[in-house]
């Protein structure tokens, strides 16, 4: 098993923590050829990682861990501006630009949320339950998530997030009902609901399964 793999077997299994923890039940379809005829149109084809159930309420989960390092290519080049100025016989120092995950982050985000939608696809159509798209292992913001998925920039003068450009989501993955992260900074889940989800994702969704419990 290659560490990539290593590290999503982690993260998933830290969900099945967190439903244990919050009286989720779940079922890991991968593992479960009955579940995987019940619930899968093509029961040998592509399937989401879970299909989890509380107090009457059912969505499907599909975990997808951001293992790459988006900006290797950017220390990359820093490294050789500061070598190239000290073979030079200058100093080496540089003032670089803040790093702005969005350009990077972008591709592999669209690149999950296709594979997450196609896997969606597959559940038959009897099963209409949120689907909900659980990013992973990396820091990021709900600034960045907003920016990146739904095209919206943060107003500093009213706290409202603002439709600027395209998002992720104005063209493609309406079979997504949500993106749900893993915000590092606040040690909790965090997401927002698609707009164009052909099934809803709500807030009181949101609470029912991601919000933490402290019994």
């Amino acid at each position: 098993m290659n560490t990539r793999q290593k590290q999503a077997d982690s993260y998933e299994l830290k969900f099945e923590t967190f439903c244990n923890k919050n009286r989720i039940e779940f079922i890991h379809l991968d593992r479960d050829k009955k579940a995987r005829k019940k619930f899968l149109k093509t029961p040998a084809g592509k399937s989401p990682d879970f299909i989890c159930q509380k107090n009457n309420k059912n969505i499907f989960v599909e975990i997808k861990t951001h293992t790459l390092l988006t900006n290797e290519a950017r220390n990359k080049t820093m490294i050789q501006t500061i070598q190239a100025k000290k073979a030079a016989g200058l100093s080496g120092t540089t003032i670089f630009s803040p790093f702005d995950p969005t350009p990077e982050l972008k591709i592999p985000f669209e690149g999950y949320l296709r594979d997450a939608s196609k896997k969606f696809k597959n559940i038959k159509d009897e099963y209409s339950f949120p689907r909900v798209l659980l990013l992973d292992g990396i820091q990021i913001v709900k600034t960045d998530i907003c920016r990146i998925f739904l095209g919206k920039n943060l107003c500093v003068d009213n706290g409202e997030y603002i439709k600027e450009c395209r998002g992720l989501l104005d063209s493609t993955g309406s079979n997504v009902s949500a993106i749900v992260y893993w915000d590092e900074y606040s040690n909790m889940y965090c997401g927002i609901e698609n707009p164009k989800a052909k099934i809803i994702f709500s807030k009181e969704d949101f609470k029912e399964f991601f919000e933490m419990r402290n019994n």
